[in-house]
Formats: structure tokens, sequence, C-alpha cells
């Protein structure tokens, strides 16, 4: 097959464009910020999920010193009602009866106080924990979002340089023989590389130097003359810098 010198070069410009919308997609699939966002995924989950436990903890302990606090209320008051009670008593076994009950429920009221600080303490603590592990979550959440942030700006700007690309090579394309772009295309397919610079006598495809006896094949071929390299088969162009 023939190719105009001219349209041989401009192959290596859409190799380029090409090269460039490879390295484009490979980043875009291995972006710094969502391979980080990845490696921190089960931390997050771990973290939102000791928040939740310790919210849980201390909601029940929140519950339980409630339900102590209103015991406690409810002693109070009976106390009260048998103290107004005995002010009133004439009776030396309704009087008796009533200390009776008051003794009960000092005990009552002892214990019950010692619940509540004990309670008490235990929801100080557990508050804390909470704390902890919020501010923990809290953090995460943050590096995050800032990760999901710096992401989507990034996945922007790719996308802007996608279609920067998509335009050159459109561009490159439309100005070269359909048969041309064809071969190209499937060299590109066979071997990643369609075309390539023929630098000296190494081959920019394989980046490997050309044996003598190839490299004399292609001296003698034609300037129109489309050449391929012996290792990958991409189509060769031969330029200045070529030994030949």
């Amino acid at each position: 097959m023939k190719a105009h010198p001219k349209e041989q070069l401009r192959l290596l410009e859409l190799a380029q464009v090409d090269a460039r919308q490879a390295r484009l997609q490979h980043l875009a699939k291995n972006m710094p910020e969502q391979l980080h966002l990845v490696e921190i995924e089960q931390d997050r989950r771990d973290r939102r999920a000791a928040s939740a436990k310790a919210l849980g903890e201390l909601e029940d302990a929140q519950s339980e010193l409630k339900t102590i606090q209103d015991d406690s209320r409810m002693v109070a008051e009976r106390r009260k009602r048998d103290e107004d009670r005995l002010q009133h008593a004439s009776s030396t076994k309704d009087i008796a009866a009533l200390q009776a009950e008051l003794a009960t429920i000092a005990r009552r009221q002892e214990t019950l106080d010692d619940q509540e600080l004990e309670q008490l303490e235990r929801v100080e603590a557990l508050t804390a924990a909470h704390a902890e592990r919020l501010a923990s979550m809290r953090e995460i959440e943050t590096l995050a979002a800032d990760l999901l942030e710096r992401r989507d700006l990034a996945r922007e700007n790719l996308r802007t340089e996608a279609k920067e690309i998509a335009a050159d090579r459109k561009t490159l394309v439309d100005g070269l023989p359909a048969d041309l772009v064809a071969l190209y295309e499937d060299r590109r397919k066979r071997g990643g590389i369609g075309a390539a610079e023929l630098v000296g006598k190494v081959s920019t495809a394989s980046q490997e130097t050309i044996e003598m006896a190839d490299l004399a094949r292609i001296a003698k071929a034609p300037a129109d003359e489309i050449v391929f390299c012996p290792d990958t088969d991409a189509i060769l162009v031969r330029t200045e810098r070529s030994a030949i």
C-alpha cells in the first residue's frame, strides 16, 4: 500500500493523539482520589458502625437512668404522702405501720440513689465514648467528602480533555485517506500501536533496534510505500531522524 510521506507523518500525529487518549483512559480508571476512596471504604463502614453502636449503648443507658429517676421520684412522692399521713395519725397501729413503711421506703430510696449515681457515671462514660466515635467518623467522612469533591473535579477535567482529544482525532482522521486510516486502525487493534517513528535504527513501536536485513529492506522501499515494524506490525514511518 502507498501513502504520501506527509500523510504518513500525520499518522504519527494520530498515534500521539491515541496515546494521549489511552493515558487519559488509564488515568480515569486509576484516579488517585477514587483509589483512596476505595482504600478507606471499609474504615468508613467500621467507623459508622462503631458510632452507631456507641449511640445505641448511650441511648440504652440514658433510658435506664430515666427509669431509675422515675422510680426515685415515685418513691419520694410515696414517702411524702406517708410522712403527711404520719403527722395526722393517732392510732398506735397506724403509726407503727407507717413508720415501718417509711423505713422500707428509705432503704429503697438509698438503693435507687446508689443506682442513679452509678448509672450517671455510666452515661457520662458512654457519652464520652460516643463523642469519640462520632468525631472519628466525622474525621473520615470529611476526608471522603474532600476526596469525592476532588475526584469529581478531576473527572470533569478529564471529560473536557477527552472532548478535545476526540476533536483533534476527528480532524486528523478526516484529513487522511479512508483506506490508510483503516490500515492504521487494524494495526492498532493488533498490537496497541497503529503507527510509530523510525528513530535512528530503533522502532519506537517496539523500542528495539531493527536488524540490518530488515533495515536494508526498509531503506530500499520508496518513500510513499507503507512499511511495517518487524516486531509489532505497526506502520513504521520514516522521518528525518531515521538512519536510512
